[in-house]
């Protein structure tokens, strides 16, 4: 088919570790945004990267939401690839951008609506929580972005592609790293400035993803992003990510609370060690992820 890599010539462990390596790449990018944002927010004050950090760990939790659709992608539609049935692998693919858009679109509508009793659980100083309150809506509307780029990234995974969604995430990276220093001192937004530039980034990432399937045709001729939902693809889609989301969103929720105690116990810098750690810590779980994600996609 075209635009597809046929991992199951040559060697396996080969076939692996090309398959793997941009994939775990793409996951320290996707860790490197969070601490892009710290580390310039981190020169206003340590106030400034608990209110940061605080989203922080809500935007875990929405990746982790994401996922649904970033392994229904790369397993149903790697399936598919494998079965050579290109109709179902493209019918797969607009099943997963549709239903990742609507959780987007609820999700994130969920977050801004009720933005300042969900950072309330962190039990925040009222002038940190409110710029935590500012900083999750603004980046709450750029879910459907983050959502639609985590399928996207599992359609190209699926196809043997991994290098695409690396190179579309480190323009991405470098977007958000130049666009922080400039919002955040150059026009004195501070972290609302940080949340605009990681805003565009996002956005800039899908749009590069909807050019190289739209545009490009990278994978497919005439590939449709959206359809009007069956219940057979739907339900393939939920019984293969749903467990996989739910567990990660698990790890995510209990670590909110753990950011509550933290500020109990140590105020806003309790937190802000906490989640500035938490970011360090992924280095380790990005790693296996990235094996992991290869595997499912090739054994797919």
């Amino acid at each position: 088919m075209k635009g597809t890599k046929n991992l199951t010539q040559g060697s396996i462990l080969k076939q692996l570790f090309t398959l793997a390596m941009p994939i775990m790449a793409t996951s320290f990018i996707q860790m490197a945004y969070s601490l892009t944002d710290m580390a310039w927010v981190g020169r206003i004050g340590s106030e400034a990267i608990a209110a940061v950090g605080s989203v922080g760990i809500l935007t875990w939790m929405s990746t982790s939401i994401s996922l649904l659709n970033k392994v229904g992608s790369e397993v149903s539609v790697g399936q598919a690839i494998g079965a050579q049935d290109e109709q179902a692998a493209r019918t797969f693919a607009s099943h997963n951008l549709t239903i990742s858009l609507l959780i987007s679109l609820s999700w994130g509508a969920l977050l801004f609506v009720f933005a300042a009793p969900i950072i309330h659980i962190y039990e925040l100083e009222p002038h940190i929580a409110e710029m935590a309150v500012r900083y999750l809506r603004i980046i709450s509307t750029a879910f459907p972005f983050v959502f639609l780029s985590a399928a996207f990234t599992g359609i190209f995974n699926a196809a043997g592609r991994s290098n695409t969604p690396f190179f579309i995430n480190g323009i991405g990276l470098i977007t958000n790293m130049i666009l922080d220093p400039i919002f955040i001192f150059g026009l004195g937004w501070e972290t609302t400035g940080a949340a605009i530039a990681t805003w565009l980034a996002e956005a800039t990432v899908c749009l590069l993803f909807i050019y190289q399937l739209k545009r490009r045709k990278a994978l497919w001729d005439d590939f449709k992003l959206l359809t009007g939902l069956k219940k057979p693809y739907a339900y393939r889609i939920l019984k293969i990510g749903l467990p996989v989301a739910t567990l990660n969103t698990l790890f995510a929720f209990v670590n909110m609370f753990l950011g509550r105690a933290a500020t109990e116990q140590g105020g806003h810098l309790g937190l802000m060690a906490l989640t500035t750690g938490g970011q360090i810590e992924a280095i380790t779980w990005n790693t296996s992820q990235g094996f992991s994600t290869a595997l499912s996609a090739f054994v797919a």
